[in-house]
């Protein structure tokens, strides 16, 4: 997603995002655009419908709130072609004049050519009616929506990721809410066993570390990636690890949502004289600024407390946002509850590509739907 203002600008007008780019590279702004006469906005490449809504006469730009979400609710894709290669516009399904309705239901994401194809008839009747566009977009977006959370969870299939903290407490509060039958779940009979929960699927309070024994921690291992899979699978959750741009999350996220984001994080110990070994976790980039603090004994292996959990590392975290507020030398803060931490790598944009988050086409499609992960945590207690 661009980031750049002017293109944004632009774009809210019906510029595709190639010429808007063009225009931005070759200085123009919104500003020296609207100075200009309607012939030369003609030789820059600008259509005929495009004019009046630079020059103010046509309909108002399209909210940039709203452009955002829209953009990235598609993954800034056609939602009939789906080719990255191709330029895209924002286009009303129902007509503005006709309508006066700049919701995001009413908007989609095409292609210039499918956008073409939504606006010339064949036989008496529009190429691309609204209804096949409505189609076609909730399809998209439901995919884009489930493929989110495929690419979060499917990438722990690498042998080389590891869980290596659980929030028990609150995945076990999100897993009940959903109405996910904890007792059901693969591993709550062995954790039973064990002793890392009760009839109920609670967790057995401990005084120390939580994964301890090779038994117990197994067990508990999991039960809690089964939980976890469960939980998430009910919810909607945000991918934004490469949206951290305090332009737009504050308007992708708002508090009480479920996000990921894979990066470097810094990890700071907090003293507490209680026992615990409480942690804040940071990532900061672009005047974006992700805290959460969580404490280290929970972390499900010996090198999870020792390694991963220590310094600056490169992890995938899942958090649900608490609060977001910017500061006065505008960094955008973001307060988080952590839910859960594993490894990250870079084989796992491949798997991500694969399953849709960085696709360009129809890709995702054809991968099937694979078990959950079950590969336990290296045990070196």
């Amino acid at each position: 997603m661009t980031r750049n203002p002017v293109e944004r600008a632009l774009m809210t007008r019906g510029i595709d995002s190639a010429l808007a780019r063009k225009l931005r590279e070759e200085k123009w702004t919104l500003a020296k655009l609207r100075m200009q006469r309607p012939e030369k906005l003609l030789e820059l490449g600008l259509s005929e419908s495009v004019v009046p809504k630079i020059l103010g006469k046509g309909r108002p730009p399209i909210p940039t709130d709203l452009l955002i979400k829209t953009l990235y609710d598609n993954r800034w894709l056609c939602c009939v072609c789906r080719d990255a290669e191709r330029p895209v516009v924002v286009h009303h399904i129902k007509s503005w004049a006709e309508s006066r309705d700049h919701s995001p239901a009413n908007l989609a994401v095409l292609c210039s050519i499918h956008h073409g194809e939504a606006h010339s008839t064949h036989a008496l009747e529009l190429t691309l009616t609204a209804d096949r566009l409505k189609a076609m977009k909730g399809a998209w977006e439901q995919s884009v929506s489930r493929d989110d959370q495929l690419a979060i969870f499917k990438s722990t299939q690498l042998m080389s990721c590891q869980w290596w903290y659980f929030n028990h407490l609150r995945v076990f509060e999100i897993a009940e809410h959903v109405g996910v039958e904890i007792t059901q779940l693969k591993g709550f009979q062995g954790a039973l066993s064990n002793g890392a929960c009760d009839g109920e699927g609670y967790l057995c309070p401990t005084e120390g570390l939580l994964y301890v024994g090779q038994a117990r921690s197994l067990s508990l291992y999991r039960f809690m990636s089964s939980m976890l899979k469960a939980a998430i699978g009910h919810a909607f959750v945000r991918n934004i690890s490469d949206e951290l741009d305090r332009g737009t999350l504050d308007i992708l996220v708002t508090p009480g949502d479920l996000v990921f984001v894979q990066g470097s994080y810094h990890f700071t110990d907090i003293p507490d004289g209680s026992g615990a070994d409480m942690v804040r976790g940071r990532r900061s980039v672009n005047k974006v600024e992700i805290t959460f603090v969580f404490d280290r004994n929970e972390g499900t292996s010996g090198s999870a407390r020792t390694e991963w959990l220590l310094g600056v590392r490169s992890l995938g975290c899942l958090l649900r946002a608490n609060k977001l507020e910017r500061d006065i030398k505008g960094i955008l803060h973001i307060e988080a509850t952590v839910l859960a931490i594993r490894s990250a790598h870079e084989e796992l944009k491949t798997r991500m590509y694969e399953i849709g988050l960085y696709r360009s086409g129809l890709i995702g499609h054809e991968v099937e739907d694979e078990e959950w992960d079950d590969s336990e945590p290296d045990d070196d207690e």
